[in-house]
């Protein structure tokens, strides 16, 4: 490959803090709250114009999934400040506490709830900045890189958090990581949600059995670029509280959400596949003869890319076996999702890639499925105890001194990221983090020699269960 070398020079440093979060996502947003709540002088650099990620401009959902167990919520603190701030400003049912299985919420409305709860909280806020490199003595982060409409600017702190999702302040600074599954490295495809008006929902329902069966033999026959059905599919967990829009969750692009040739080429895909979804819904399905594609999100949606190695790596056995932790900070209460990484796997009309000859045969092909659903739905639904710990151990990078992380890249296995990757569970780790950097400024402790029983009493005292 050819290069060109650039030239040194010297960057201006705009800020010195005690915290500097990258990324305003559902993993990192939380946490700046938590951190500024606590005294420290925290900036949080987002790269869009807007925080909330997938919550929000991403448009994904379901939101708090299986997060109540008959009257309890198995989250707190943040999370559902997040809920009641949301309740507020019409963004959720005045119900909502009655929607067990997902929240219905506008994600519009999230952007403007991460932006009260920032500000309020003394956080300062940057946005339209990419944080691109980091400047290092050793295994210390002294600064962070970052490119705005502003230039090229560094950014001082004693501590720093990666939310990025990808882990990229981790991985600029040389921690170990995993990406995709065991066998070949392969990560769950990228995809998003986009909503549908015009709807018939009434009609949609009363046909729905034959609609699923007409939508799945096209699927299977290549004519609609889908991996399920939607037709009859209620609002109940969308991204939306009108009852004649649709907001399904069907495409896929595999790829490596690292390489930015294959996120372009999963931008462009997913929205003539969305495109084509939608005409075809309006041709063929009852219900939707007058619907149209109202809105696609900022962003493709990113499942999985590097999992930071920690002290601990989280597995898909300690989700599926309600592990507990004698170091929780945080709980997980979503199921095992996993996507096939080549994109093609459809679960309604049981197709799975014959292409495909991973092995050991990979979670999604046919003859673990009918197991797999089991294992999942019942983790979610059938006992009111049924949440798993998040040890604090899993947001200590190996080979750093200064650094945790937040969000999806978290010490995790395959199985394990499938189910902590998703938005609620994000909130209640960002809360954790954030709380966690605050006793390192305090008391002048590496992340790593944290006093987690204290961090624990921190968290419970500000609603969080444990």
């Amino acid at each position: 490959m050819d290069t060109i070398r650039e030239p040194a020079r010297d960057l201006p440093v705009i800020e010195d803090v005690d915290v500097v979060i990258a990324g305003g996502g559902p993993g990192g947003f939380p946490a700046a709250v938590a951190a500024a709540r606590r005294g420290c002088k925290v900036l949080l650099v987002e790269r869009y114009g807007i925080l909330g990620g997938l919550a929000s401009g991403g448009m994904m959902g379901p939101l708090f999934g299986y997060a109540y167990r008959k009257t309890d919520m198995i989250l707190g603190g943040i999370p559902v400040e997040i809920l009641e701030e949301l309740k507020k400003l019409g963004g959720v049912r005045e119900d909502y506490i009655k929607q067990k299985g997902a929240i219905q919420f506008f994600p519009e409305m999230v952007k403007h709830v991460a932006d009260r709860l920032v500000l309020a909280s003394g956080a300062q806020l940057l946005l339209h900045a990419w944080v691109t490199d980091v400047i290092r003595t050793g295994d210390r982060i002294d600064a962070v890189v970052i490119e705005s409409k502003s230039g090229r600017q560094a950014v001082r702190a004693k501590l720093f958090i990666d939310a990025t999702g990808d882990g990229d302040l981790a991985y600029w600074l040389g921690c170990d990581y995993t990406k995709g599954r065991p066998a070949d490295g392969k990560t769950q495809p990228l995809g998003t949600k986009f909503r549908i008006g015009g709807v018939d929902m009434a009609k949609a329902h009363e046909h729905n059995q034959e609609s699923n069966a007409l939508v799945a033999k096209a699927i299977d026959e290549g004519r609609i670029p889908a991996y399920h059905t939607f037709a009859g599919e209620v609002s109940d967990q969308g991204i939306t509280l009108r009852p004649d829009e649709s907001t399904p969750t069907v495409t896929r692009c595999a790829g490596d959400a690292t390489n930015v040739y294959d996120l372009t080429r999963a931008e462009t895909s997913i929205r003539r596949d969305t495109l084509a979804i939608v005409d075809f819904y309006r041709e063929h399905v009852p219900g939707y003869e007058n619907c149209y594609l109202m809105e696609t999100p900022f962003a493709v949606g990113v499942r999985e890319t590097r999992q930071i190695l920690g002290e601990y790596v989280l597995t898909g056995e300690d989700v599926l076996n309600s592990a507990r932790f004698g170091d929780t900070v945080a709980r997980g209460c979503w199921f095992l999702d996993i996507h096939c990484p080549l994109g093609r796997y459809n679960g309604r009309s049981n197709l799975c890639d014959k292409r495909c000859q991973i092995e050991p045969p990979c979670n999604m092909k046919r003859q673990h499925a009918d197991q797999l659903y089991d294992n999942m739905f019942g983790f979610a639904r059938n006992d009111e105890n049924m949440w798993y710990d998040i040890p604090y151990r899993c947001f200590v990078p190996n080979k750093s001194a200064n650094l945790l992380v937040s969000g999806r890249c978290i010490s995790a296995n395959h199985g394990g990221m499938s189910s902590v990757r998703v938005i609620a569970t994000c909130f209640a780790m960002g809360e954790a983090v954030g709380a966690a950097a605050a006793q390192c400024i305090k008391t002048g402790v590496a992340p790593r020699n944290v006093n987690v029983p204290a961090l624990q009493q921190d968290l419970r005292a500000a609603g969080v269960p444990l």
